[in-house]
């Protein structure tokens, strides 16, 4: 025995030393391997449970960041946190596989503890009531709102002061929790960050902001930590050249039903803001009114038949004439912010941004906090007649250019953040606008021109703009209206750039060149003074046929009605303009694309007395596309602007 044990002696020494190792050798790789969370928090407290693709972090910096409940449905982009002093307060997460949670905490590891009236922890719904106020803007964006019950929301209560180093998340209510008086933030004097150089810049050349460093372009690839910009924005993340997903050929009735599945879904094409404002409160109670609107269609200046619903589109008119504010930034250099385009193809976009910046428009606020939409007032013509390389085939820099200015925004006021750009709109004619605005302006309100269902239009959120080709700024009404039904001996009439997109060819081989003397399908037809050629023939045949180009958009939509034509438009998911609102099969023919050869007997298929009520309705809708220099009631301006804020009431969700 005395000699066994030694030995055995040994062999338990060998085993407990074995088991040692192994056991440390496993914490090791627990604490170091990144494995899940709930296993390795049992041997270190300050482990912090991040994505396993999430970059290192800034300094001694800690952040806690959970998977959000609703899964992969937005992905956020979130930079360096700076507090007062420039000190980093958060990690930089990759924008491609950091999820935004419900609740953010960004806290300095040895931050000092605020001040009672400088924090606002996450509340139960009783603790903000009628006079709310929400946090000031400062260079530092707000951060992500928790839900609150609505119980919590007190009286009086206010959001936290800008003063805070480390904001703290304040809460996306639910519509009991802030009262009639809730207020937006106000503006702080205090300017942001500089931007990044650009040129020409997006901001003013007067625009005063502080000394310090300029932030270094932002590196795509993350992987240089020390040049993030220190802004806070949530934007999808949606690659550059991403293709929607694939689309057959969608009629306009499909259209109407997409459009009424978007109005009633759950699923809110918008997000709840972060904090709610007296604005959101007036746009609920909006909706309610419009949804509950009294039957009224014998108003001798709406016709019925034009509307999907007149009653309904009569007072939400009513409405937005009543309490609409739009704030309009002044924030931007011309030429490509502020420079309205009278003349041409594009001069819709440049005659709404000509009157919503005039000085005495009655819609326009010059206090944001009572604005319920705000404005981006770039020109999408003038931005690619500024920045476009030419033969490039890129749009790289001009995309650049928008975030920049989207950047720039954010960061000095809370607005954009507030909403992630749900209550932001645009007006865009240049063809390109929906890929230059799809990612970094994914939430927000476009009126675009080019409307098309595959370049990813959202029912219930975008809107048409309607394209129009104005020859003369100062009469853009001389030489409206056409011959009457029985003197137009012209069964359908086209003239374009034979050239111009894939389908014009495809027309001129079935029906171009005299063909059938009852269809004047041309070419390019000879210039002559004032187009008078052009003219007179849309003004003497019954349908003007409106073929796409390179794009679904055409002018040749809106000159149609200025010349009294029934429209026959042949553009496959083409969204014609206020589609929200306008009943387009009464007063337009819409005919596929892979119709072309049945053009005539399609056309001849219609009885006389169905075309003399579809040519009485167009001219009763043209005062829908009129353009004034002095608006008038239901004129193109008022009812783009109207497109975007009906749009904008049926999404509001707090």
């Amino acid at each position: 025995m005395r000699r066994e044990f030694p030995w055995l002696w040994k062999v338990e020494s060998r085993r407990l030393l074995w088991l040692l190792g192994l056991t440390f050798a496993l914490i090791v790789t627990f604490q170091y391997i990144e494995l899940p969370y709930a296993i390795s928090s049992i041997f270190s407290s300050t482990k912090i449970p991040i994505s396993r693709n999430s970059t290192s972090l800034i300094g001694n910096s800690t952040s806690a960041i959970a998977p959000s409940p609703a899964g992969d449905e937005e992905e956020v982009e979130v930079d360096q946190i700076y507090d007062s002093s420039g000190n980093a307060t958060a990690p930089v997460i990759s924008p491609t596989t950091a999820t935004l949670p419900p609740l953010l905490p960004i806290l300095k590891e040895n931050a000092t503890a605020p001040t009672a009236n400088a924090k606002a922890p996450g509340l139960n719904p009783s603790l903000v009531k009628d006079h709310a106020t929400a946090p000031s803007p400062s260079a530092n964006p707000p951060a992500a709102l928790p839900g609150l019950n609505p119980s919590l929301v007190k009286e009086n209560a206010t959001a936290p002061a800008p003063s805070v180093k480390a904001p703290v998340a304040l809460p996306i209510l639910n519509p009991s929790t802030v009262k009639e008086n809730a207020t937006a933030p106000v503006a702080s004097a205090k300017s942001p960050v500089a931007l990044p150089s650009i040129n020409p810049s997006p901001v003013m050349k007067n625009e005063t902001l502080p000394t310090t460093s300029k932030v270094p372009e932002r590196n795509p690839t993350k992987k240089n930590v020390g040049d993030a910009s220190p802004i806070v924005r949530f934007v999808p993340d949606v690659k550059e050249n991403a293709k929607m997903p694939g689309f057959g050929v969608m009629s306009i009735s499909e259209m109407s039903k997409q459009l009424r599945q978007n109005r009633i879904s759950h699923n809110r094409l918008a997000k709840k803001p972060k904090w709610v404002t007296k604005p959101d409160l007036e746009l609920l109670q909006a909706k309610y009114d419009i949804e509950n609107a009294p039957i009224d269609d014998k108003d001798p200046f709406l016709y019925a038949p034009l509307y999907r619903n007149v009653s309904m589109f009569k007072r939400s008119y009513e409405l937005m004439e009543k309490i609409l504010k739009v704030y309009a930034y002044k924030e931007g250099n011309k030429p490509i912010m502020h420079s309205p385009i009278l003349r041409g193809i594009y001069a819709s976009e440049g005659w709404f941004m000509n009157i919503i910046e005039s000085n005495n428009n009655k819609f326009v606020t010059k206090d944001p906090a009572k604005a319920h939409l705000f404005y981006l007032p770039f020109s999408s013509r003038m931005l690619e007649v500024t920045l476009y390389v030419q033969d490039s085939h890129s749009h790289r820099n001009l995309i650049k250019y928008l975030k920049d200015y989207i950047d720039f925004i954010s960061a000095k006021y809370p607005f954009w953040n507030r909403t992630s750009g749900a209550d932001h709109f645009l007006a865009a004619c240049h063809d390109w606008a929906p890929s230059e605005t799809r990612k970094h302006m994914a939430k927000s309100i476009r009126a675009l021109c080019n409307s098309d269902v595959k370049e990813g239009f959202v029912f219930g959120k975008d809107t048409s703009l309607p394209e129009t080709f104005v020859r003369d700024p100062k009469k853009p009404l001389s030489n409206m209206g056409g011959k009457s039904a029985n003197q137009r001996p012209i069964l359908a009439f086209f003239a374009g750039k034979p050239d111009h997109g894939y389908l014009r060819p495809i027309l001129l081989s079935y029906w171009g060149n005299n063909k059938d003397p009852d269809l004047k399908i041309f070419g390019k037809l000879p210039r002559t003074k004032g187009n008078k050629n052009y003219l007179q023939f849309m003004k003497t045949s019954k349908y003007c046929i409106c073929a796409k180009g390179f794009e679904v958009n055409s002018p040749r939509v809106v000159e149609a009605i200025f010349y009294d034509c029934v429209p026959v438009i042949i553009s496959d998911n083409f969204v014609p303009p206020f589609f929200e609102v306008l009943n387009w099969e009464s007063f337009a023919i819409f005919i596929p694309e892979k119709d072309i050869p049945n053009l005539k007997k399609i056309l001849m298929s219609i009885p006389e007395s169905r075309y003399r009520s579809m040519q009485m309705r167009v001219k009763k809708v043209q005062k829908h596309f009129l353009w004034h220099a002095k608006p008038e009631k239901y004129d193109m301006f008022h009812m783009i602007l109207h497109s975007i804020w009906y749009n904008r009431v049926f999404q509001i969700s707090v």
